[in-house]
């Protein structure tokens, strides 16, 4: 799509000159199809999983393995050194020619092997969330703006930091960043802050593991969240 003094012309995927009802009903398949794509793909992590193990923790270390394995790229070379201007870098979709896949989104992490903090800690989040795992996406200043994770595994809530794993994952073991806990994280990686306090966290992870487990009857849902 581009702007014409004050008009708008629509493009389609091919340059080509369409109505903005053709462009709307092309642009929403383009979006369909990359969803489709990475559901698919989520779904094959997902039953890998869940037919390995059936213990929670064990389920994340797996995930946790897949998204930062050595095929897995991290693209600091795309992000400013205070973090602040990080460029949209955009990737491929084949057939599509055009149209790309922004790396603020969690697509890219797991159709292209390759995004910042927060491609990664979305798709992280999404697939925790999927195998029943409260997770969500937390962000802070570590020297630049950072996205990583936390969960709610065993009453507790844990700090899953996918990106520093694979920026150091030469020289440090990636366990580090595993299901640790706020003060763990700074020991490991230096200064640390995080936009969200603490009571919030909480309070947030209880509410999506009962709405993930809305049927659960042993109390875990009811338990209150150690820090």
């Amino acid at each position: 799509m581009c702007i014409n003094f004050g008009k708008i012309t629509y493009r389609n995927d091919l340059g080509e000159i369409v109505t903005k009802e053709e462009f709307e009903q092309a642009r929403q398949k383009f979006e369909r199809d990359v969803n489709e794509a990475y559901e698919s793909k989520a779904n094959e992590i997902i039953s890998r999983i869940n037919s390995s193990t059936s213990d929670d923790e064990e389920k994340l270390w797996l995930l946790f393995d897949y998204l930062t394995g050595d095929n897995m790229r991290y693209n600091l070379p795309e992000t400013t050194a205070d973090g602040r201007m990080a460029i949209d870098v955009q990737y491929e979709f084949p057939p599509y020619r055009n149209w790309k896949i922004s790396h603020g989104t969690k697509y890219p992490a797991l159709l292209n092997n390759s995004g910042v903090c927060k491609t990664y800690s979305l798709a992280f989040e999404d697939i925790a969330n999927k195998l029943g795992i409260p997770c969500r996406m937390v962000t802070g200043y570590t020297g630049m703006n950072h996205a990583w994770n936390i969960v709610l595994i065993n009453g507790e809530i844990k700090h899953v930091d996918v990106a520093y794993a694979m920026m150091r994952r030469n020289f440090s073991d990636r366990r580090n960043y595993f299901l640790k806990s706020f003060h763990e994280l700074i020991q490991q990686g230096g200064s640390r802050t995080m936009d969200n306090s603490v009571d919030e966290l909480s309070c947030d992870m209880m509410n999506q593991y009962n709405f993930l487990h809305p049927h659960r009857t042993d109390g875990t849902d009811t338990k209150k969240t150690k820090r």
